[in-house]
């Protein structure tokens, strides 16, 4: 039923810059492409990315393949040694927010505030010097978008954790060769499933099967309560429904297998002179 936690995303590439944060969504890369070249990159480790190229700064040139960085809390790292602040799009978040990270000299420090809605606020005036951010999280989960900024209240956007969420998540990745030029990026992703945190969210689900929630419930209600005779009715239905949206989302009413050849074949690379699949 992976079907269900298909994505697209899209994002531009800045010339000279080889590292990206993709958004919090996306939890398995399955595929990144750009139309500009017509290219699919291919995937490289990240033991060979620094092998083959330490200066990936200045080498650049049109990417062939992207290194998965794995996760990070945070989407860009200060340009220089800054002051750190935060803010929401709403007034209700006045809860505590959390900062971790280095000091110039490479000095461990762990920061808290209390924030104040829509107004800016600073970790701590007087320290100026963070170079690089480990950690960003609320005590409780955000009320209206949170956003972490450099130097200033307008300043560069660091990190941004989304209403109902209490941490910041990002799938950091790097392309290879570093980009000569701007291109528009897709990545076709596998999502994480977040839990239902306020009253407009919405499963993943298809919408003929959100009773399968309330039927899973009852379910685990019955077996706590060790109630056998529900139970097993709840189990029944539980399957039924459960199988229904199984065949729902595995059957395919185009999906007409022949043997010995491929049903679908891709478009030639190399021009209206050459056949599919060229």
């Amino acid at each position: 039923m992976e079907r269900l936690l298909n994505g697209t995303a899209t994002f531009a590439s800045v010339a000279s810059t080889p590292q990206y944060s993709l958004p919090p969504s996306v939890a398995r890369i399955k595929k990144l492409y750009e139309t500009t070249n017509d290219r699919a990159l291919g995937w490289l480790s990240q033991d060979a990315y620094r092998t083959y190229d330490p200066d990936t700064v200045n080498n650049t040139g049109t990417p062939t393949h992207y290194v998965d960085l794995g996760k990070s809390f945070i989407s860009v790292q200060p340009s220089d040694a800054s002051e750190i602040f935060v803010d929401s799009t709403s007034a209700s978040d006045t809860g505590l927010a959390y900062l971790e990270g280095y000091r110039t000299g490479g000095y461990y420090r762990a920061l808290s505030v209390t924030m104040t809605g829509t107004t800016a606020v600073s970790f701590a005036a007087a320290i100026t010097d963070f170079i690089e951010l480990t950690n960003f999280y609320l005590d409780v989960a955000a009320v209206g978008t949170v956003t972490l900024h450099e130097d200033a209240s307008g300043g560069t956007e660091l990190a941004r954790i989304p209403i109902g969420q209490n941490r910041s998540r990002y799938h950091r990745i790097a392309l290879w060769p570093a980009p000569a030029a701007a291109v528009t990026y897709s990545v076709d992703y596998e999502r994480d499933v977040f839990d239902l945190s306020v009253a407009d969210d919405e499963p993943v689900l298809p919408y003929r099967f959100h009773r399968l929630l309330a039927i899973g419930g009852r379910l685990r209600e019955y077996e706590k309560r060790e109630d056998e005779r529900r139970y097993k009715m709840a189990k029944r239905e539980y399957d039924e429904v459960l199988g229904q949206l199984k065949y729902f989302l595995m059957t395919n009413i185009d999906h007409r297998p022949v043997m010995g050849r491929a049903t679908v074949q891709r478009p030639s690379q190399l021009g209206p002179w050459y056949p599919a699949g060229s």
